[in-house]
């Protein structure tokens, strides 16, 4: 799901609009507002939740085909709405009338867009929900992800940068969330996975477009720590120090994730900053 930040970032980068403007546009306060712009993570009420992704959905144009992407806004809404029986149910019918969509076999935009969804509903039946055969659920998911990125590969827009690097993250995130998190950080598999994906590189190219983007930083960091590259580290923690100078400090734990020190995926580059 798309966090607040990332949807005052998009719509401000579609709009060019001040804080003022959308707190004008949403009803927000502008102190609201700010928070959200200024702190990492910040998860904000059923409201402003509400008003933001309304305005994003509104404002923000989507690369993919518009009866396509509200099917993402569906499923965020059900996510977040439902419990996780009745989400549990609801994702099994959405998950069969997408595999049976017409669009599907088109190997256009939007069957990629179709493709990342049945990827989501995978990945969530396995770490979500986990209902049933957690590695089966995964593989799925890879699957699908992986489909989705091959078609979407076929493409050469500029527009596209961010979604390719998005898909691949889901590609990382359901590989890592098979691993033991205590040895992924030192796991050949994990190492190959990178590199093949020039994942690195993808990265770069998103905080070139998206300078405030201290999520996509902190991926790029995970991954040069990984693969012991000090140099990318490097480069990837002076971004994420200019987007908010509180990661300077290796103590520093943004909303819903474990401080740099604190995370074991982290743990070589923590190693090599105690050293210097």
């Amino acid at each position: 799901m798309i966090s607040l930040y990332e949807c005052v970032y998009e719509i401000k980068k579609a709009t060019g609009w001040s804080q003022e403007q959308i707190s004008l546009e949403t009803g927000l306060a502008l102190s609201t507002i700010g928070r959200i712009f200024r702190v990492p993570g910040y998860l904000g009420n059923d409201t402003s939740n509400r008003l933001i992704k309304q305005l994003h959905q509104t404002v923000v144009n989507s690369p993919f085909p518009k009866e396509v992407e509200e099917l993402f806004y569906y499923y965020d809404e059900c996510r977040e709405r439902y419990s996780k029986h009745e989400f549990a149910k609801q994702v099994e019918t959405l998950k069969y009338l997408l595999k049976n969509h017409k669009l599907i076999d088109s190997n256009d935009l939007a069957a990629s867009r179709i493709c990342w969804l049945v990827g989501h509903i995978y990945f969530d039946q396995a770490f979500y929900l986990k209902k049933g055969d957690i590695f089966q659920y995964a593989q799925a998911a890879l699957t699908w992800y992986q489909q989705a990125l091959h078609i979407l590969a076929a493409y050469e827009e500029n527009g596209l940068t961010i979604p390719k690097y998005k898909l691949q993250q889901c590609i990382i995130s359901t590989q890592f969330n098979c691993k033991d998190p205590v040895t992924r950080a030192h796991d050949e598999e994990i190492q190959r996975w990178l590199l093949e994906l020039n994942y690195i590189q993808l990265v770069e190219q998103v905080v070139a477009e998206d300078s405030w983007n201290w999520e996509a930083a902190r991926n790029g960091l995970v991954a040069a720590s990984i693969l012991t590259d000090w140099d990318k580290c490097w480069f990837f923690w002076e971004k994420m120090k200019i987007i908010n100078k509180n990661f300077s400090q290796l103590n520093f734990a943004p909303i819903g994730l474990p401080a740099i020190k604190k995370d074991p995926d982290l743990a070589w580059f923590v190693k090599q900053v105690s050293k210097r």
